[in-house]
């Protein structure tokens, strides 16, 4: 069995997936690889087109935003939908560009999912969204992460002083409206010198400078993630869309309770009160009782931590999630 992904850079999440996918379905024995396609033609896909050879491999699989360029690149089309960005939910935080871009994106993924064989979704909820906007069906594969390369060890206090006699937070992704990243200074000034926030640029390489108690820590590679994982004490992360959170998962896996809105998709991921606290989408208020509330209780944001681990391994593996992938492709070799 041989599966491509081609896909178009994105600086996000599906990126990551992209390449998470190749590298366990490689373990699994599957002959699979990538190819990445600069940024510029997520705007006009149908450009991709003369550059791709016929029949090169038994699946092609592909983003929804640009997989209708390479349908004819195997003998089956499978697309996966990342964020369904069409929600009528998200339209208030959206630029005029945004809707704009958003109209062209509606009729990429259209067109993809019109040459799908199957169409999946990396949520619940993203699958039932592109049913709801679409009206095609999507079978949702949540997804997975690699639970050996993120996972809860002692830290060598690397971040000090900055941390120092502080409880600290931590923020991993772009610095969009849609992650919520215009509440973070809110967030930090209403809590005050006692708590700490440290926050990556993002694939995007932006940084946040309004409020004292906010450092960056830049571009920040797996094994950086890890540390940071494990030397903060909460993931703050006040999103407003989610197809599913990898930073989510990859912070639950090393044992940390999550802070997050109770909107979309973080549901599927995060219990109540078990593993951390849903809020209202924009409730600073909210996030600051939250995070106070697990800085007052050290158990409690202990256990939160060790049941968001159990249930990443339980329930979020990568192993999992390809191996649900090699039986759909599978059934359409058949």
């Amino acid at each position: 069995m041989k599966v491509v992904f081609p896909y178009t850079y994105a600086g996000s999440g599906s990126d990551v997936w992209t390449i998470s996918m190749v590298e366990q379905l490689t373990k699994m024995g599957v002959d699979a690889s990538a190819t990445v396609y600069p940024k510029h033609y997520q705007f006009y896909p149908y450009l991709l087109k003369p550059q791709v050879r016929k029949n090169v491999a038994d699946i092609v699989h592909t983003n929804s935003w640009t997989g209708s360029a390479f349908y004819h690149q195997g003998r089956f089309h499978v697309t996966t939908e990342h964020l369904v960005v069409h929600d009528p939910l998200v339209k208030p935080y959206k630029s005029i560009a945004q809707r704009t871009f958003h109209k062209m994106v509606y009729q990429h993924e259209r067109n993809a999912f019109k040459h799908a064989d199957v169409i999946t979704a990396v949520s619940n909820y993203s699958a039932e969204q592109v049913e709801l906007q679409f009206k095609v069906p999507a079978k949702a594969i949540q997804n997975g992460i690699d639970t050996t390369k993120f996972y809860p060890k002692t830290t060598s206090n690397f971040c000090e002083p900055y941390g120092k006699g502080k409880f600290k937070l931590l923020f991993v992704g772009n610095f969009s409206v849609r992650k919520g990243a215009d509440l973070l200074p809110k967030i930090m000034s209403k809590l005050g010198d006692n708590f700490i926030l440290f926050t990556t640029t993002g694939l995007q390489d932006k940084a946040i400078t309004e409020a004292e108690n906010i450092v960056s820590i830049g571009k920040c590679n797996h094994q950086q993630l890890l540390e940071y994982y494990n030397y903060c004490d909460v993931l703050l992360f006040p999103t407003r869309l989610e197809g599913l959170s990898l930073t989510t998962l990859e912070a639950m896996a090393c044992g940390m309770p999550v802070v997050t809105s109770d909107c979309f998709s973080m549901p599927e991921l995060i219990v109540d009160k078990k593993g951390g606290s849903l809020c209202p989408v924009d409730d600073i208020p909210a996030f600051c009782e939250a995070i106070i509330s697990l800085a007052d209780t050290p158990s409690l944001a202990k256990s939160m931590g060790e049941f968001n681990r159990e249930r990443a391994e339980s329930s979020f593996s990568l192993t999992e999630m390809c191996s649900q992938y090699v039986k759909l492709y599978e059934a359409l070799l058949i």
